[in-house]
């Protein structure tokens, strides 16, 4: 009994949608500073072949490269509330409302997620960056979808696996 460690199982959900919304906002804001920077850059100091090529390099870093930040953050926060819901303490199925609730809490956070993150896209000066992070604002607009989908499937992962698996298993040591 002395040797138990937290558990943040129910929580993982709202911290995934946290995180990548975070980090969704922080690359739209990332990428409209380096466009806009390496442009102004360019036309004001760019007089030889080498800085207009170093420029031109972060200008594609920020329209283009940029979005693969998020996409490895995506499926790495994904993968690991999947393996976080298959090493989960056994939990007993009295604690079905409490993750349902917690599911609850997290589809509210991510509609508001989704919504700052549209309505930032919506902002006359973010809009051309948000032109080049097409795949991001498709995935942060059905972020309440998303956080459903993992919901659920963690919820399932959690609760179908017997007691003998997973962190614990329900024997006390």
């Amino acid at each position: 009994m002395l040797n138990k460690r937290g558990q943040t199982a129910p929580v993982a959900g709202i911290v995934f949608i946290v995180s990548i919304s975070a980090f969704a906002i922080f690359l739209l804001i990332v990428g409209f500073i380096g466009n806009e920077v390496a442009t102004e850059l360019k036309e004001q100091i760019g007089i030889t072949a080498e800085i207009n090529r170093s420029l031109d390099t972060t200008i594609t870093t920020s329209t283009v490269t940029i979005s693969t930040l998020w996409y490895i953050l995506f499926a790495g926060l994904m993968l690991g509330l999947i393996v976080q819901a298959t090493m989960a303490q056994y939990y007993p199925k009295i604690m079905v409302p409490i993750f349902i609730l917690t599911l609850i809490v997290s589809i509210i956070v991510a509609v508001v997620m989704a919504n700052a993150y549209d309505k930032l896209t919506e902002n006359l000066t973010l809009a051309t960056a948000s032109a080049y992070q097409g795949g991001i604002y498709f995935i942060m607009t059905k972020l309440p979808y998303l956080a459903v989908i993992v919901g659920i499937l963690a919820i399932v992962i959690i609760f179908t696996r017997d007691a003998g698996v997973g962190g614990g298993g329900g024997i006390v040591n």
